[in-house]
């Protein structure tokens, strides 16, 4: 379950983006807790700035609405840049309806059935390879 990021010992990251502070910290204990290796953000702009600067992610956790740069904005950010095609995308969100190209949508708040489903997709796609 931990993919090596490109040139890194390291396991690559899940990235978690939400500005709701207690959401995107108790997911990424759950996650860590499950064995991945997870950076947050507080907004698209910070997940945007990290992943300019970073290996591409495993995977992205992202909630749509965020102040200075919406979840939709990383999305069109992500898929305009080949480096990140491929990697999955999960978003969890109040407003899920309408989301095209995203690998998993769930409607937020996460209760516990919710979560596993994005457990389980976090585990599927780490066990894909990414193509870049």
């Amino acid at each position: 379950m931990d993919p090596k990021a490109k040139g890194s010992a390291e396991p690559a990251a899940v990235l978690v983006a939400d500005d709701d502070n207690e959401a995107r910290e108790t997911v990424a204990e759950i996650l860590r807790h499950e064995g991945f290796h997870v950076v947050t953000a507080r907004d698209g702009q910070d997940a945007v700035d990290w992943m300019s600067h970073s290996p591409r992610p495993a995977a992205i956790l992202l909630d749509l609405s965020m102040p200075r740069m919406g979840g939709r904005e990383v999305l069109k950010w992500l898929r305009r840049r080949r480096r990140f095609a491929a990697v999955p995308v999960c978003v969890m969100s109040a407003e899920t309806d309408g989301i095209e190209g995203v690998a998993l949508a769930v409607q937020k708040p996460l209760f516990m059935r919710r979560l596993t489903r994005v457990l389980e997709f976090l585990r599927e796609a780490i066990q894909r390879p990414a193509v870049a």
